[in-house]
């Protein structure tokens, strides 16, 4: 079972000051699991408030907390992000359980299968690299479930020859059990020979071993059904197929699609649904041969499905999997998109289908909001910002999403308010703040300040193209109203794209400077030269690429969101906390020299894509809140009992100086080394924030150690050196 409570005790006894240390120190002691805020829309409270929102979902089933029960994981592919949830059977219903998030591999990309393929009762996962399928074997014995690596490739022999089996990193495979032998099979569009036909994988574990713990695969057909899928088509083709040709290189014209096979008929054979990337319905077929050799008949094809009273019609690719929701016995269907390039729909667009029958399929549709009616998903990436918006002394919040599209309707971007009653509940009470939505921005990300200092918070919202808009703030009765003064804000430019913005006094002349982030991770920093009350700034940056920061782990698409803190509940540095799309937040101490590059003093590890961060108190009990808007459309809430300082040292007996440890590069990717200031002798562990121990070896009597990373997740972790003397600790933040 995965621990609850706050206060982890990692080793023993004898450690408990450090080890109390070192849980304080993770992620600035901000917690998802501690509370959660309570929003509510028509007087119901969301269950799952924070979970973050969903853009192109795909659902598994597993066992996540060993009680025998199947729990639900969800899969991101806009984000690469996993979701976790537990059915609790005395609701009834899922509810969100982000401490198990952590126990899956995280490099996890385009598609994220859950499959029993051994036959031990323990789902094991299957996801994409490089062209193929990567997988990992679910090894839990006791305690948290635990994942290894089994390969890189799912191997498939061609005929002439043995290669990786192709998977197109913009499709959704099946992942099934074909023939009816008990092994798990593979359905996939093949390479460019085969590139809109089926090829069909048969596990022949079961044949040479006489059991099903084993995937040694070949292709029996790369015609399966005797069908064909043309490109961004919503129709089937019949076709005569040739013999197995071996994977080929080429231009292609398939750009994605998804299959997904269900005995809808009762007659153990299997019929086949496929989504198209560039489509916003499915297409159906029967088979008409039987489990070992299928005839898909084009005759009998529809866009009517999974019936023809409520079809399923959004945009686009649409993905189905078959998870029993009600835990009936009976697999039900869900049904979502996985294009994650073409604006495809973000809100209502995760439809349950209950199956009523015992034989097999009769679908009636429950929802089109499975999970997301009880989570905040306003659309797609979302940024935040808090004020008093009502003037009742209480913090409100402001929530802008880049855009929000339905199966049947399109908006660009909008300001939400969650409003702050007396009960410290919020409730949706507007859903386009200043009126947002009429000047069709796209990607607005804001901020808020009194930039001229009439004693209320004006807006400045960015946007995809890099340009500012400022709103001035006229209250209405002590109630916020903002107006629409200067777009693209004294012609600002020198921006790259998706400009983030925020304010703060960076350079200690007491006015209000701006920093605005900017899609490729970089900041730039626009000097306040004129005065409070009529602030002033150049066109183009007083600084660009300003303390030397970028955030991006890779060219171009780091998508950096700054928030200035300046808060001695943080300590007494000025301090820059960017957001990001690496599923982190950087933060960097300001030098007093600010044309040089800012040294990382921290980072925060956030589950989540294109954060944009935003401290605050909502409570007003001092101790302050993380709050996130992500990729997803929704929010993330991070709380913690107590206030930490940014830096904090790790070492559990700080007098003991002289036996502290460096480590180099941090971050790291493939090697790190460990330099000790004397030799030193003693057990070296590379632990997460929960104190589960992901490294182990020992020391003797040394003054530097490397370290082999590759095999290691991404993250930010801790090294820990326990001597005779004391236990020693430094973060070490790992990028793969």
């Amino acid at each position: 079972m995965v621990a609850h409570s706050k206060t982890v005790v990692f080793f023993s006894i004898a450690l408990c000051c450090a080890t109390q240390q070192l849980n304080a120190q993770y992620n600035l002691g901000f917690d998802e699991q501690l509370t959660t805020i309570q929003i509510e829309d028509n007087a119901m409270l969301y269950s799952n408030p924070t979970v973050g929102g969903f853009n192109t979902p795909q659902f598994s089933e597993i066992d996540l907390n060993n009680d025998g029960v199947m729990d639900l994981f969800v899969f991101d592919r806009a984000s690469n992000v996993v979701r976790t949830f537990l059915f609790e059977t005395s609701a009834q219903k899922y509810m969100y359980s982000p401490e198990y998030e952590r126990l899956f591999p995280n490099n996890l990309q385009y598609f994220a299968l859950l499959r029993d393929y051994n036959c031990d009762g323990k789902a094991d996962i299957f996801t994409y690299h490089q062209a193929g399928f990567r997988v990992y074997q679910n090894t839990t014995e006791n305690g948290d479930i635990q994942f290894d690596k089994i390969t890189d490739k799912v191997r498939s022999n061609y005929g002439s020859f043995e290669t990786g089996a192709f998977v197109l990193a913009g499709d959704v495979p099946a992942l099934v059990d074909i023939d009816g032998d008990g092994d798990l099979d593979i359905l996939t569009f093949g390479t460019v020979n085969s590139e809109n036909t089926i090829e069909y994988h048969r596990n022949l574990s079961q044949d040479l071993y006489n059991h099903c713990d084993s995937l040694v695969f070949e292709v029996v057909t790369q015609c399966w059904g005797n069908i064909q899928e043309p490109p961004n088509s919503s129709s089937l083709v019949a076709v005569n197929c040739k013999g197995v040709v071996p994977p080929q290189r080429g231009q292609r014209e398939h750009p994605g699609s998804s299959i997904l096979l269900v005995d809808t008929d009762g007659d153990d054979d299997m019929d086949v649904v496929i989504g198209d990337i560039q489509t916003d319905d499915v297409v159906f077929a029967v088979n008409i041969g039987d489990a070992q050799t299928a005839t898909i008949d084009v005759n009998q094809q529809t866009n009517l499905f999974p019936n023809a009273t409520n079809p399923v019609k959004m945009q686009y690719m649409v993905s189905g999997y078959e998870i029993d929701v009600d835990h009936d016995g009976e697999k039900d269907l869900i049904m979502s998109v996985n294009n994650a390039i073409d604006s495809s729909a973000n809100t209502d667009h995760v439809w349950h289908y209950r199956n009523t029958a015992s034989v097999g399929k009769s679908y009636v549709l429950e929802t089109k909001l499975f999970l997301m009616e009880d989570m905040i998903d306003l659309g797609a990436n979302s940024s935040v910002a808090v004020m008093d918006y009502t003037g009742n002394g209480k913090l409100d919040i402001l929530v802008a999403v880049d855009y929000r599209r339905s199966p049947s309707s399109f908006t660009k971007s909008r300001i939400f308010l969650f409003e702050q009653k007396l009960n410290e509940v919020f409730e949706t009470t507007e859903n386009d703040v200043a009126g947002l939505s009429a000047y069709n921005f796209n990607g607005a990300t804001i901020s808020l300040a009194d930039l001229d200092s009439d004693g209320d918070k004006d807006l400045l919202v960015g946007d995809a193209d890099g340009f500012l808009h400022y709103f001035t703030n006229a209250p209405n009765n002590g109630t916020a109203s903002f107006t629409l003064s200067e777009p693209q804000f004294m012609s600002i430019s020198s921006l790259g794209d998706n400009a983030a913005p925020t304010f703060g006094d960076l350079n200690g002349d007491g006015l209000t400077d701006l920093l605005v982030g900017d899609r490729t991770g970089k900041l730039f920093y626009f000097e306040n030269i004129g005065s409070s009350s009529n602030p002033n700034f150049n066109a183009s940056p007083t600084i660009s690429n300003f303390g030397g920061i970028d955030v991006s782990d890779f060219c171009c698409t780091g998508y950096a969101a700054p928030t200035i803190i300046d808060n001695q509940a943080f300590g007494n540095g000025l301090y820059i906390m960017v957001g990001s799309d690496e599923k982190r937040i950087d933060i960097f101490e300001v030098n007093q020299n600010l044309s040089g590059d800012f040294n990382r003093v921290d980072s925060l590890v956030i589950n989540a894509g294109n954060i944009k961060p935003v401290i605050t108190d909502l409570n007003d009990d001092e101790v302050f809140e993380l709050l996130c808007g992500t990729e997803g459309g929704g929010l993330k809430f991070y709380d913690r009992e107590e206030n930490v300082i940014i830096g904090k040292p790790g070492i559990s007996n700080p007098a003991n100086h002289q036996l502290s440890f460096r480590v180099a590069p941090n971050p790291a990717s493939h090697e790190v080394k460990l330099m000790f200031r004397q030799p030193i002798s003693g057990e070296l562990r590379i632990i997460d924030h929960v104190g589960q121990t992901l490294f182990k070896t020992n020391i003797a009597n040394e003054k530097e150690r490397h370290l082999n990373l590759t095999e290691m997740r991404s993250g930010i972790f801790w090294v820990q050196i326990r001597t005779k003397q004391a236990v020693y600790i430094q973060p070490i933040t790992i990028l793969q």
